[in-house]
């Protein structure tokens, strides 16, 4: 997914200014698609040369102007041609696993410290998928397209329900290796 892509997602539900899609990101898709506020201007900047969007400027006395920015028709055929268009697969590439993967060079004292602290990281982003959970609840159910709220609610449920698996996993991992059960469990009931 292009950053270019979601900035028109955003777009294409209200006009927004770069400093509210940041906020939108934040508040919404940061568990797997986050931005920061250079990126998106950078962006919005290309976006408006390729007549994706287009800037309306609201002066202001006292503080800075307000770029708005508005999703022309172009863009919603571009945003609309890349959500029905199959992504090609991409490669998964998953630095910790090429720890535990050659872990066996290590003794358990060495190994041990990094799956709990992966553990660790992994349930605090379980705490912050329940954070984001909590406070789009509520924000989402002013919404009155209940189908958009549960889709992008199920973005969320994804990376919940992933990294659950994954704090398992480590779980077990701990204990079978503090056991010494090197057993591998893969297709058992």
């Amino acid at each position: 997914m292009s950053l270019k892509h979601a900035i028109l997602g955003f777009l294409s539900f209200t006009p927004l200014s770069g400093y509210d899609l940041k906020k939108a990101f934040d508040n919404s898709v940061r568990h797997f698609w986050p931005a920061n506020q250079s990126q998106i201007y950078r962006t919005l900047a290309q976006l408006e040369e390729e007549g994706f969007v287009t800037k309306e400027v609201i002066e202001r006395e006292e503080r800075l102007d307000l770029k708005l920015y508005h999703i022309s028709e172009a863009g919603r055929v571009e945003i609309h041609r890349w959500l029905s268009t199959p992504l090609p697969e991409q490669d998964s590439r998953e630095p910790f696993l090429i720890q535990v993967y050659f872990g066996g060079r290590l003794p358990d004292e060495d190994l041990l410290p990094l799956l709990r602290r992966e553990l660790h990281v992994t349930e605090e982003r379980l705490g912050v998928y329940e954070a984001i959970y909590a406070a789009n609840r509520h924000r989402t159910s002013a919404i009155a397209d209940e189908r958009a709220v549960f889709l992008s609610l199920l973005t969320l449920e994804v990376g919940y329900t992933t990294n659950q698996a994954i704090a398992q996993w480590l779980r077990t991992a701990v204990a079978r290796l503090e056991t010494h059960d090197y057993t591998i469990h893969i297709g058992e009931q």
